[in-house]
């Protein structure tokens, strides 16, 4: 397999003919904790391509004694992965960076290190992006392209690019929606996220998006209607605790059911594209219950984790 190159400046380059899985040597350049198990790595890659919400990447470390272990990671930031990166050394143009969110598995390899250990400074590899059916905006396939045939449009819905989004994440399923969130913009569709999480020290980014949510909902409230196409798209973010509750929260702890699902998603009626993250079990309950509620099956895209 083919590897990027490192000049004799010390700048990273790009594979010359663009391999999407070269290891690109990058380097850690902040650490955020989100929950006492859980933090937000930002990394620098010189030469890393683009990255799109949704989009994973694999991370590679290498022990002393040449022992290496390999592990994916979702992408929950992918703003600064082009041209907004910081200037890189001796002036060579930005460098791309992404942020990835990891939550410590007790009997991991890897997430122990990446969670306790890691600190600004430390190297690290890193393969990617990868992926480009869950991703949002979503790719756009030609009208007469195999995918329509294969997965069409429901009668009377908008193009995806312009549906409103529906988002669905179970615990650290959260993560690749939260780069989804971040990238929205002015002109972005109506985006609601449902996020389940076992009690309150388990909500990641809980801050941010709340403050987002009520941002989005003053903006919408003061913005004049007649003002046509120019109407900012609203953001919603719901929370259910499957566990403990935070105290005065206006729902009771308990796991998500088929009738608060109706009730907290964006309707069928209204063809969003749905993005449903989350391990095995609740992925597949959750996709099981918006097809009986009426969502379109070619609507439902899911990103699953953890053991059969």
């Amino acid at each position: 397999m083919s590897e990027s190159a490192v000049g004799a400046d010390g700048v990273v380059e790009p594979h010359p003919a663009g391999d999407p899985y070269a290891w690109l040597p990058a380097t850690i350049v902040s650490s955020v904790a989100q929950t006492s198990r859980a933090r937000s790595l930002t990394l620098a890659v010189p030469g890393l391509r683009p990255a799109r919400a949704g989009q994973h990447v694999d991370l590679r470390l290498t022990a002393d004694d040449g022992y290496t272990a390999v592990r994916s990671y979702s992408l929950s930031d992918v703003r600064a992965s082009g041209a907004s990166g910081a200037p890189a050394a001796g002036g060579a143009g930005p460098v791309p960076q992404i942020e990835v969110t990891v939550e410590r598995l007790d009997d991991g390899e890897v997430s122990p290190y990446l969670v306790d250990a890691a600190e600004p400074g430390d190297p690290i590899e890193v393969r990617g992006p990868i992926g480009g059916w869950f991703v949002w905006p979503p790719t756009e396939f030609e009208p007469d392209s195999a995918v329509h045939a294969v997965l069409p449009e429901p009668d009377g819905a908008a193009p995806p690019t312009s549906a409103p989004v529906q988002l669905i994440g179970g615990g650290s399923g959260v993560a690749p929606l939260m780069a989804m969130v971040r990238a929205r913009g002015r002109d972005a569709p109506p985006m609601r996220l449902l996020a389940s999480v076992r009690d309150p020290g388990s909500r990641w980014f809980v801050t941010e998006l709340d403050e987002a949510a009520r941002a989005s909902s003053a903006l919408v409230a003061s913005k004049p209607p007649s003002v046509a196409g120019e109407e900012p798209a609203p953001l919603v973010v719901d929370w259910v605790h499957s566990r403990t509750a935070p105290e005065g929260h206006d729902r009771r702890a308990g796991r998500l059911t088929r009738d608060e699902l109706e009730q907290l998603v964006l309707p069928a009626s209204e063809h969003p594209l749905v993005y449903v993250c989350g391990a095995n079990s609740f992925v597949a309950v959750v996709a099981g219950w918006l097809v009986e509620l009426g969502h379109a099956p070619t609507r439902v895209r899911t990103e699953r984790f953890g053991g059969v």
